[in-house]
């Protein structure tokens, strides 16, 4: 089993500055606005706060830019997802990590997103 790493830059020491996943737990993609994307996990307590959340989620927020070759910033996101919940035997039982503000690594084209002058994230745990 794969999972996902997620750090926000505080230095991964208390509570959502980083979370990971299985890759099982994850929901999906979606944009929330033309600056925020979300991606959703099943929450690992599964009370998605008392019935009325939206489970864990990491919020990416990003320039509301469109890319003729990439799309717009929420395509790039939902592709590194896409790509890293499928990668092959080479990452079977590894951490990947998808966005590691505090180490400067990020999976497939959200590198190429990184520049962009309000991009950073969040990290949302269903409580």
């Amino acid at each position: 089993m794969n999972y996902l790493y997620f750090s926000e830059g505080g230095g991964a020491d208390a509570t959502t500055e980083a979370a990971m996943y299985p890759v099982s737990r994850f929901l999906g993609v979606e944009p929330q606005t033309a600056t925020t994307t979300r991606i959703y996990f099943e929450s690992p307590i599964n009370d998605v706060d008392g019935g009325g959340g939206a489970g864990d989620y990491i919020e990416v927020t990003h320039n509301d830019t469109h890319d003729e070759a990439a799309g717009h910033r929420f395509r790039v996101i939902a592709q590194a997802m896409a790509e890293a919940c499928n990668a092959g035997p080479h990452a079977d039982g590894k951490s990947i990590a998808i966005i590691d503000v505090d180490n400067d690594v990020y999976f497939g084209g959200i590198k190429d997103i990184t520049g962009d002058t309000s991009f950073g994230i969040t990290i949302n745990l269903d409580s």
